[in-house]
């Protein structure tokens, strides 16, 4: 009966290996062994220590790979920079591995459960796959991830100190950093795990392994002190990505560019810091004669953020508007605008512009949508002209617009205006003495109403019985407003407006010219 189980199962794996014959296959390795195989060369036998020789014979098509040091390192360094969006406290660890200091931050994220998830869609969104473990001590958090790596545990996240004994002593003693070399030298003498490792006697492990083993030990539980040396952030932010394949779509761009964004969020992070604006440099291939070798495009917004999905959307508006001149074979990030980041107000009950931040960004996202020239607000001007007083702009943020200060010892616009409301002096009121300073009132004189709908261009009255016309016989309710203004730029008024009714109460805005007499209408009211 076994033999019938063999062999019906050996034509099978035969089937396997010769179909996994024909396909490519690849390993990263060094000048005598393999490191690390790939799924079709695992499949035919190459494992990892295999001799190169031994590797050939297994698999002839095999493909070795070199080990790009400096290329792993940046890639290391892109994820810690990222991470520092969730900690500042973001070690390089060994075995391309990052510790993450998270106690403080917690509380923040809405608990472990919470951060972990969110560092762990980081690190996809970087490109990676990640193997996490948490521990109180960084040593033992490095023991239960690489564990986890090489599925030999079953709990991976360790609050307390007391369980963090019982975890660290069930995992193999193979996992210490410097077991690779001694060889098996811990198997020779029974000692299978790391509990095995802590019941040898000191001194014999020290005069055999090393003093370092029983340093890193008590370090690992907790029992000495860990000093480490945080990765810090640059001082300015360039991230650099070069693509695996051609880009020839402007939104295919953007699964790409979240690498970058990502660590950009990361970066404002780590300097307590916003940006309004960043550039974005495309290296084309050079498929045509006349096409250019670099482009680039900017994308700005009013209100600085260092959120990464905000930023995302506002590329991805700006991709989709955007045609690639060439196939784009590499990706680099500037910030170009970046300020102090501003934190919410942390008061029990909203300010009356709590809703500040998200009504700047609709109104980002339209512009973004629509373009910026299509998203406009009325600004008021300081004209006294009813045609001048306002203009069309384009839409801002209202915190973001600041009033213009004037130069010290600049010329100011000349405007003159002229209001005639006449009265007496009433009896009680003093008149002032010529050597006496004038009292003003500290209120200014209040001024007609306005109407709701002014004409972009006035419409001339007719005058019947000495009153202007509109459809019906108007009468003037107001007393006169004189306007006088605009001479310094040639288009100068020189205006009485009014209020006027007619029969049935309808209220309009008039004004007659002071040289030519003649009546116009401006506006209504509601």
């Amino acid at each position: 009966m076994p033999s019938a189980q063999a062999s019906s199962t050996s034509p099978g794996a035969n089937s396997t290996a010769n179909d996994d014959i024909d396909q490519p296959c690849f390993a990263l390795a060094d000048h005598a062994r393999i490191l690390m195989p790939d799924l079709v060369a695992f499949r035919l036998g190459v494992r990892p220590g295999s001799t190169r020789a031994h590797a050939f014979a297994l698999a002839p098509q095999l493909t070795l790979l070199a080990v790009d040091i400096r290329a792993e390192q940046n890639a290391l360094e892109a994820v810690a920079l990222a991470l520092l969006a969730f900690t500042p406290k973001v070690v390089l660890a060994h075995a391309n591995t990052v510790l993450l200091e998270v106690g403080a931050s917690m509380r923040l994220f809405g608990g472990l459960r919470a951060l972990l998830s969110r560092v762990t869609s980081t690190v996809k969104g970087c490109g990676f796959t990640s193997r996490m473990g948490c521990a109180p001590t960084a040593w033992g958090s490095w023991l239960l991830a690489h564990a986890r790596t090489r599925r030999v545990a079953r709990r991976v996240r360790i609050v307390k100190e007391t369980t963090l004994l019982h975890a660290l002593d069930a995992l193999p003693v193979s996992l210490v950093p410097s077991a690779h070399s001694h060889g098996n030298v811990f198997e020779q003498i029974g000692c299978a795990t790391l509990a095995d490792l802590r019941r040898l006697p000191r001194k014999g492990v020290a005069r055999r392994f090393g003093q370092g083993v029983l340093q890193w030990l008590a370090q690992a539980y907790g029992q000495a002190p860990d000093p480490r040396e945080a990765f810090c952030a640059p001082a300015s932010f360039e991230a650099r990505l070069e693509l695996q394949a051609r880009v020839e779509s402007a939104d295919a761009l953007l699964f790409a560019a979240r690498r970058l964004v990502l660590q950009l969020a990361g970066w404002l992070a780590a300097h307590h810091a916003a940006v309004s604006e960043f550039s974005l440099l495309l290296e084309h291939e050079l498929a045509a004669r006349h096409a250019p070798k670099t482009s680039t495009f900017k994308v700005a917004w009013a209100v600085p953020t260092r959120e990464a999905e905000h930023i995302l959307w506002l590329l991805r508006e700006k991709l989709n508007q955007t045609t690639l001149a060439a196939p784009v074979i590499e990706m680099k990030l500037l910030a170009d605008k970046v300020s102090e980041h501003a934190p919410p107000p942390d008061t029990l009950f909203p300010l009356p512009g709590s809703d500040s931040d998200s009504m700047a960004q609709l109104l980002e996202r339209l512009s973004a949508r629509l373009g910026a020239e299509n998203v406009v607000q009325l600004v008021a001007r300081d004209d006294h002209r009813p045609e001048a007083a306002m203009t069309v702009e384009a839409c801002k943020p209202a915190r973001e617009t600041k009033p213009k200060r004037g130069k010290k010892g600049g010329k100011k616009t000349p405007t003159t205006v002229k209001t005639q409301a006449e009265r007496e002096p009433e009896p009680e009121e003093a008149q002032a003495e010529p050597g006496e300073p004038l009292e003003l009132p500290d209120l200014a004189v209040p001024q007609q109403p306005r109407p709701a709908w002014i004409l972009e261009t006035p419409q001339k009255l007719m005058l019947r019985n000495e009153r202007p016309f509109y459809r019906r016989p108007l009468k003037l309710i107001s007393r006169t407003e004189r306007i006088e203004a605009g001479w310094w730029d040639g288009n100068g008024v020189q205006r009485d407006y009014y209020v006027a009714a007619d029969d049935r109460g309808r209220m309009f805005w008039l004004y007659r010219e002071r040289l030519s007499g003649y009546w116009f209408l401006h506006g209504f009211f509601g």
